[in-house]
């Protein structure tokens, strides 16, 4: 039955049939000979032309002589060459149409064109990263079904991360432009904060910058004039001043004046505390002592801002903070009266008012 490639060329089974193999009656080593011939005939090749005589008498009996094989290797050569030939000389109008030279099938098989002898092509299991039977669209192992690696945030539609800022111009999820945003109009710029003006000082009987005390109609008489106490330093000194005898009636000729240059605040209030030192009934006896305030140094032409007492008996050791005042002019003044009683009954005690040191504290 012939073969495909027989059929393609309707030449080589001509050929084949055409060369008849005649044999002769020889000895046994002749037959042997002569039905490998036929063997060979059989299998499609062109047997060569030889002398039978001569291949009986070189060969070894049941072998092939050199000269058949080489006629068989030329035979099938010329099988090969024939049909290509003819194809050439009858041409070619329609490429794809016509008769296919030997070799090559009309269609493509099943298989996709795989040639025997070739590698096989490789299949899904084969490739890196691929899982057998996978769709297409489906993850590979290691990303998410967006193609991007697992562990890395998938960027959202508004140009941001998944739960972060969408960022300013992105597109929105519906595909259009973000909501444009809009200047934010500033409106003039705050004026500075005033800078705060301050001033604090202590005014008694060995301080300074800026303050100072005086006790004004002050004498010595024993333990019925003016007493000083303490070292002269500020904070540990003071003067006892003696009582006018009458709680309600002062001697305008003695008093003690502390004074403050507020500096810097010129107008404003400043809170004023008095210290109440130690003492007995004759150096801290005033029971209440009575002070007044003004807004300039000259306390006997002025008016005061403000007047204030202080129980010194009840107050020893301490500071006792006796109220806020206005000044103006960048002046304070503090004013120890002498009014108070001496005596009880018909005895004296020699009582005095403490005269220690006073502290203010101003802003403007």
């Amino acid at each position: 039955m012939p073969t495909e490639a027989e059929q393609s060329t309707g030449v080589a089974v001509a050929e084949a049939e055409a060369a008849p193999v005649v044999t002769e009656a020889k000895a046994d080593n002749d037959t042997t000979s002569s039905a490998t011939s036929s063997a060979t005939v059989a299998a499609g090749a062109v047997p060569p032309v030889v002398d039978a005589s001569g291949a009986a008498e070189g060969s070894a009996p049941g072998r092939m002589s050199k000269p058949v094989i080489v006629a068989a290797a030329v035979a099938g050569v010329v099988l090969v060459a024939l049909p290509m030939a003819f194809g050439g000389l009858l041409g070619d109008d329609n490429p794809g149409d016509g008769t296919k030279d030997a070799g090559y099938a009309q269609d493509l098989p099943p298989g996709g064109g795989f040639v025997p002898g070739v590698a096989a092509p490789p299949t899904d299991a084969a490739l890196p990263g691929i899982q057998p039977g996978a769709q297409p669209g489906q993850a590979l192992p290691g990303q998410t079904a967006d193609g991007v690696p697992a562990g890395q945030a998938v960027p959202s539609a508004q140009g941001g991360t998944p739960g972060g800022p969408a960022v300013p111009g992105a597109p929105a999820a519906g595909g259009g432009p973000g909501p444009a945003q809009q200047p934010q109009r500033q409106g003039p710029p705050a004026p500075p904060a005033a800078k705060t003006v301050s001033y604090e000082g202590t005014a008694g009987k060995g301080c300074g910058g800026g303050t100072g005390f005086s006790g004004v109609g002050a004498y010595s008489d024993g333990k019925a004039g003016w007493v000083n106490h303490g070292n002269g330093g500020c904070g540990t000194s003071f003067a006892s001043i003696p009582m006018s005898g009458d709680a309600n009636k002062d001697d305008p000729s003695a008093y003690g004046l502390w004074t403050f240059n507020t500096g810097p605040v010129t107008t404003g209030t400043c809170a004023v505390s008095v210290f109440i030192p130690n003492g007995d009934l004759t150096a801290v006896g005033g029971s209440p002592s009575v002070y007044r305030v003004f807004d300039r140094f000259a306390v006997d032409k002025g008016t005061p801002v403000g007047t204030f007492q202080v129980d010194q008996i009840a107050n020893r050791g301490r500071w006792v903070s006796v109220g806020t005042f206005r000044i103006n002019g960048a002046k304070l003044a503090v004013q120890l009266l002498n009014r108070g009683r001496d005596w009880s009954g018909s005895n004296k005690t020699y009582a005095h008012h403490a005269a220690s040191t006073v502290k203010a504290k101003c802003q403007a």
